[in-house]
């Protein structure tokens, strides 16, 4: 990635000035902003942009037959830590500074959502999602779209968007406040002007008899009141969904095509860690905000009522996440074995419906990450390699079981067991997710330098996956100008995850001091691939400027 806006700006009039002799050239690996953890420099979006309007099932079907996106290779947003910098995609929370359980469980909500005491005033119905709905005006003022449960399966689908909204949040992502609220049926007003879709697709005006027809499907709490799920209209201004390909031509910020954006391939893992198959273009949202006089994009993740057990307007389909909705390999195996194959999700032992009905198909023992499918192809998740999967599992394998439960405590289940039962499968499928990501990667991470040593973290044993890792390394010193390298010390090996300076190492010039290390174990032939550091002199001291994974 580029350091900045800056620096891309600065080599396309490069490009159109300078001569081919120069440009062949060696562009120097880093510059004096490296690494850059926060794309401060988004360039100002004055105009309104256009505002996306989106088939599900053109793009669905779009996505099911034809290949989406171009190119493959690694991510091409990341900073020259190999992470992605904060910005108007995604922002580094639980993964670099640990959260707080109060942080975790309050999630994005800065509001304690609409006041069930006062009147809400229903001016339109909800017209996208799975789920039945209205969107409201709270007697502060404040818009929310409300969403309900199944009326056979009362906390389904409102517990599985508190949850999701409270994980993806601290993961990083930009999330709507969503908050389940309590309310009795007659706090509904209705504006003058409001319609209702019917079953025709015909604009109705939405009626009291109406919408008491509407609120009988809704289950009630034994007091008679409504369970809903009031989530808080976005910041700015709305500009529908974003796709998870190419570029927006009216967003002069948006120069990565999103199927090459890190934290859109590496969702994938953590769709799977949640079983968010839902995770397409209709669940996301552009919004045009102004944030210190200056006007940009910024992107959302949005409606996580189909995650874990939760298919939002039921209980999650058994073959959901094992293969796609329409899937052709799918298709193809079922015709040669002539209708004898069994597919994989018709051995699942599910739960026994009613209990944790409110739960749904959730469940940890048939789960394998790799194989997990999304709803239909998704063209950032097809081009995850094992190095967004690896930042991926860095992240989830930060939450401990503590914090896992408070988040799944938030979904306010009314059976303790069904609550147990959550968190059980969401730990168990956090281990098999990192698990995964972990073995194909040479896991090492968190360099930090302290006094004369390099001390780092092998992420796979910190958290059970291994033991008894051996370390070979050399060290090595890195001409940023040429791409040169001059051995300085021959390969050594070592048990601890730390290794000292190499003493009397002379840099001159645009120099750093660079070791690779490799990880030796039998059992991960993978992890001999090297993870080299690069450490740029200052003063008497060093500053840890770069890592490379391979």
């Amino acid at each position: 990635m580029t350091s900045s806006h800056n620096r891309h700006i600065w080599l396309l009039l490069v490009a159109l000035t300078v001569t081919p002799a120069a440009l062949s050239a060696q562009e120097p690996k880093f510059y004096l902003d490296d690494p850059v953890l926060a794309d401060t420099v988004l360039l100002d979006v004055p105009d309104e942009p256009a505002e996306l309007e989106l088939s599900d099932m053109f793009d669905r079907l779009g996505h099911i037959f034809a290949e989406v996106g171009e190119g493959s290779g690694e991510a091409q947003n990341v900073n020259t830590l190999d992470e992605v910098p904060d910005g108007n995609w995604f922002v580094n929370r639980h993964g670099v500074k640990r959260l707080t359980l109060d942080e975790l469980t309050r999630g994005p909500n800065t509001t304690d959502g609409p006041n069930p005491g006062a009147p809400w005033r229903v001016f339109q119905s909800k017209s996208q999602g799975l789920t039945p709905g209205f969107q409201i005006i709270d007697d502060v003022g404040d818009r929310y779209i409300i969403k309900f449960d199944p009326l056979d399966v009362p906390e389904l689908a409102s517990g599985a968007e508190v949850i999701g909204t409270k994980l993806f949040y601290a993961i990083g992502y930009h999330a709507p406040q969503n908050h389940i609220v309590r309310v009795r049926p007659e706090n509904f007003v209705i504006e003058a002007g409001t319609t209702l879709e019917d079953q025709f697709g015909d604009e109705r005006e939405l009626t009291a008899e109406r919408l008491e027809r509407v609120l009988r499907g809704v289950p009630r709490l034994s007091d008679g009141r409504l369970r809903v799920t009031a989530s808080k209209y976005l910041d700015g201004q709305p500009l529908g969904p974003f796709r998870y390909y190419g570029t927006r031509s009216d967003d002069p910020n948006d120069v990565i095509p999103h199927e090459h954006r890190r934290e859109l391939r590496g969702l994938r893992l953590f769709a799977a860690w949640a079983n968010h198959d839902d995770t397409r273009a209709q669940n996301t949202q552009d919004s045009w905000v102004e944030d210190g006089g200056r006007r940009y994009i910024r992107h959302h993740l949005l409606d996580f009522g189909s995650t874990f057990g939760s298919g939002s307007v039921e209980i999650q389909l058994a073959n959901l996440s094992f293969q796609y909705w329409l899937d052709m390999s799918e298709v193809t195996a079922n015709f040669l074995g002539l209708g004898l194959r069994a597919p994989k999700y018709r051995s699942v032992e599910w739960p026994e419906f009613p209990k944790y009905q409110s739960i749904g198909r959730w469940e940890s023992v048939a789960f394998e990450p790799e194989e997990w499918k999304n709803d239909y192809p998704n063209p950032a998740f097809v081009r995850m390699t094992d190095r967004d999967a690896f930042w991926a599992a860095k992240i989830l394998m930060r939450f401990t079981e503590e914090e896992l439960l408070a988040i799944v405590q938030t979904g306010e289940y009314s059976d303790p067991d069904a609550e147990r039962y959550f968190h059980q499968v969401l730990v168990e499928r956090q281990q098999k997710t990192g698990r995964y990501a972990m073995a194909r990667v040479n896991p090492l991470d968190e360099f930090a330098l302290l006094g004369s040593r390099l001390e780092f973290a092998n992420l796979a044993e910190r958290y059970g996956f291994a033991a008894g890792t051996r370390y070979e390394f050399a060290w090595s010193v890195y001409d940023n100008q040429t791409g040169d390298v001059r051995s300085l010390t021959e390969p050594a090996t070592g048990a601890e995850p730390g290794l000292a300076l190499p003493a009397g190492a002379t840099l001159t010039g645009d120099t750093y001091l660079m070791v690779e290390i490799r990880s030796m174990h039998a059992d991960f032939p993978a992890w001999n691939q090297p993870v080299t550091v690069y450490l740029r002199p200052t003063g008497a001291s060093f500053h840890l400027v770069g890592i490379d994974r391979y």
